[in-house]
């Protein structure tokens, strides 16, 4: 064992672990990235499913109220063909407004 950590320190410019040290930000970056992006995913995904599996109904924000200049959200548990009408309803809702945001903003040439 002595040997070959004393042949380890005999080749200082070893390009394996000068590429590996080169790289190992990047990699870490990607790694996390890639975490913070997938962990809270799973997670919902999970606590979806558990739902899911206790009542055989799913969470769905069916409405956002304004009070005293406060948006809250209502979340209330229906059946997963109620959920999938209200995510029609509201993307269809989202792209109208889309659509108005994209009329005001054009600029006539």
């Amino acid at each position: 064992m002595a040997k070959s950590s004393a042949s380890k320190k005999s080749f200082p410019l070893d390009p394996t672990s000068f590429l590996d040290e080169l790289l190992g930000v990047p990699r870490s970056f990607l790694f996390g990235w890639l975490a913070g992006l997938l962990v809270p995913v799973a997670s919902l995904a999970g606590i979806v499913s558990g739902i899911y599996f206790l009542t055989r109904k799913v969470p769905f924000i069916t409405e956002v109220v304004e009070v005293e200049d406060r948006r809250r959200l209502a979340v209330e548990l229906v059946e997963p063909a109620e959920a999938r009408a209200l995510l029609q309803r509201t993307q269809d809702s989202l792209r109208a407004f889309r659509d108005e945001v994209r009329a005001e903003t054009e600029i006539e040439i």
